[in-house]
């Protein structure tokens, strides 16, 4: 009975190649699929506005756009999907002055993980009662490859005309470049509070204080090189100019002073000084030339958007003389994040006639941007 029972084993093993305890020890284990990625799994998610995400500044504007508005307004949170990937992540740290115990202790921190629908669950109650209008003040950038880290020093009103925040904070968002756009990955934030105020380099150089006059000037500080190109009246031919530039507050945080130094041959270098005011109540700006003396006072288009992002495009328009006649003079001032471009066109006083250009500068940061 017993060799019956081998021989049937045996045959086993013969018919299979192994025994069954040896067939399933060498059974092939199934390789792991690879992970999908956040974006390409989600084949239904949002399309972007091409203008909000082809680069930093744009997405970061869209960013504090899409959250702001007046109380009762609905937000747009199709855009807003839009701007982060699928996955992304919304992530507020909370102080907490009592312990999990219920023992009050000195102030505990924690993290709030918050999807984007978590969070438009959690803010749309504020939005409905009360206004809310976030936008940032400075930004410091650094990047690698496909990713960006920003660390974003925001104001939040309940207006916009408030004089002065009830909030600040800094939102530290991570971002993916894709292709030719941007998608926000996580923001994760931190508020001032007793204790805790925002350090000066995180804010506008020089400004130290939040104030809509001086976020308008702050990014304007610092080193720039390039060249004045400028429009000869005898000959109307165009002379161009290599340039330095060096922009400092002068007197308050709303004026800066541009220190400009011209290449002019070589053996002669001109230096000039002229201040500028951007004054966003009164909507003008003021051009004062510290070595003629001059003062012109200019209207401002584009101020509204120019506050929302620090940067953006002016225009200042008003009167002025050339070659000892009356014109009009419109200037168009181009600030990014590395460039820098200042436009002046005139044309005669009181008349229809197009603007023919005057000079122009177009300058690039002389150090690696900072904000």
């Amino acid at each position: 009975m017993i060799w019956k029972i081998r021989l049937a084993v045996a045959a086993l093993v013969l018919s299979f190649g192994c025994s069954p305890s040896l067939c399933a020890q060498a059974a092939p284990t199934p390789a792991p699929k690879p992970p999908t990625g956040a974006i390409v799994s989600h084949p239904g998610w949002p399309q972007a506005k091409p203008a909000d995400v082809d680069s930093i500044d744009h997405i970061l504007a869209a960013l504090y756009e899409v959250i702001s508005g007046p109380a009762h307004q609905a937000r747009d949170w199709s855009r807003m999907r839009s701007l982060f990937v699928p996955e992304a992540r919304l992530i507020p740290v909370r102080v907490s002055a009592i312990s999990p115990d219920g023992k009050a202790v000195a102030p505990v921190s924690d993290v709030i993980f918050l999807t984007i629908d978590d969070y438009i669950a959690r803010a749309s109650p504020r939005f409905k009662a009360d206004g809310f209008f976030e936008h940032g003040v400075h930004n410091e950038i650094a990047d690698f490859g496909d990713i960006v880290s920003v660390f974003s020093t925001y104001e939040s009103r309940h207006s916009p005309a408030d004089a002065t925040p009830f909030a600040r904070g800094i939102n530290s968002i991570q971002l993916l470049k894709d292709s030719d756009r941007y998608w926000i990955v996580d923001v994760y934030w931190d508020a001032e509070r007793p204790g805790l105020t925002i350090p000066p380099k995180y804010l506008p150089p020089s400004v130290g204080a939040s104030g809509a006059d001086a976020a308008l000037t702050g990014n304007f500080l610092g080193d720039w090189t390039g060249q004045l190109e400028y429009r000869d009246y005898r000959t109307d031919e165009r002379v161009s100019l290599p340039t330095w530039l060096n922009v400092q507050v002068y007197q308050n945080a709303h004026t800066i002073a541009l220190n400009y130094t011209y290449d002019d041959g070589p053996t002669k270098v001109v230096h000039e000084q002229t201040t500028l005011t951007l004054e966003a109540q009164s909507r003008t700006a003021t051009v004062i030339s510290l070595d003629d003396h001059t003062t012109s006072v200019y209207s401002v288009d584009g101020l509204d958007e120019f506050s929302k992002r620090n940067r953006g495009t002016l225009t200042l328009q008003g009167k002025g003389t050339e070659n000892n006649k009356p014109v009009d003079v419109r200037i168009t001032v181009a600030l990014g994040r590395n460039l820098l471009t200042w436009r002046k066109e005139t044309r005669a006083a009181g008349t229809t006639d197009e603007f023919k250009f005057r000079d122009g500068y177009t300058l690039t940061r002389a150090e690696a941007p900072r904000i």
